[in-house]
């Protein structure tokens, strides 16, 4: 298991989280973190519940070893909005190049 596995972990991880926050309070989790109000209401219950399954996806295909859906789960996770979330997308990367280097 590599570093993209790992980060692919911490990214999904991340937007489960976020996704969460976002449909219980209707504030993304960056509000709650730092005050600044992008935005708000029930267009994030939408996102929130589109993240979570960004970040499932993103954990599951990083526990099978699969860069490419590790990387549509991160996008995914973008959605909720979780700038962290990115992770995974840099974890899909690497594993699609540790795959492609044989190792």
């Amino acid at each position: 298991m590599g570093v993209g596995s790992y980060l692919g972990y911490i990214g999904g991880a991340l937007a489960v989280v976020s996704g969460a926050v976002s449909v219980i309070t209707q504030k993304p989790l960056i509000t709650h973190l730092t005050g600044i109000s992008l935005i708000e209401g029930s267009i994030l219950l939408v996102t929130g519940v589109i993240a979570i399954i960004g970040g499932l996806i993103a954990l599951y295909f990083s526990y099978r070893g699969n860069g490419l859906y590790v990387i549509v789960g991160g996008i995914l996770g973008l959605i909720a909005p979780c700038a962290l979330s990115a992770l995974a997308i840099i974890g899909g990367y690497l594993m699609l190049r540790e795959g492609a280097r044989g190792g």
